[in-house]
């Protein structure tokens, strides 16, 4: 029950690639993603500590950008990420979910190429957060201060 890599990455961008344009368009759509693989991480279902962090950001990438806060973002870079959480969510991609012990590879094989392929995407979102904490920490300060 062995899944190439290549087949994988195949079966991620011609199934959950093209769902993730049809989501794009509805902000609620988006929302509902965002909210169902938040779950997933959160329930401590799928073990893939490794890079939850790192689904963590991309949650927060189209959390912001749906919201409007950051505009920043190049589409083929929410293609990426929205089809990612689509695989992620779907217990029934290339290789099952429920099969003990490789049934998570896959879901990291695509998450990793999408990582990999947007890195410097995610380091501009985590620098512009960054940026936003420190100012508003410093108009905390002036306002406790005056």
């Amino acid at each position: 029950m062995f899944t190439s890599s290549k087949t994988v990455l195949k079966l991620f961008s011609t199934t959950a690639l093209i769902s993730a344009y049809g989501i794009l368009k509805s902000t609620k759509d988006v929302n509902k993603l965002v909210d169902t693989a938040s779950k997933e991480i959160n329930s401590g279902k799928k073990k893939i500590i490794f890079i939850q962090s790192e689904i963590s950001v991309v949650i927060a990438m189209l959390k912001s950008w749906v919201k409007g806060d950051y505009k920043g973002i190049p589409w083929m870079t929410l293609v990426l990420c929205t089809g990612a959480l689509v695989y992620f969510v779907n217990p029934l991609d290339a290789v099952p979910d429920i099969v003990p012990a490789v049934g998570l590879l896959d879901d990291a094989t695509v998450i990793g190429f999408v990582l990999a392929s947007i890195k410097q995407d995610i380091q501009n979102f985590k620098l512009r957060n960054s940026t936003l904490t420190e100012q508003e920490n410093q108009q905390n300060q002036q306002t406790a201060s005056a």
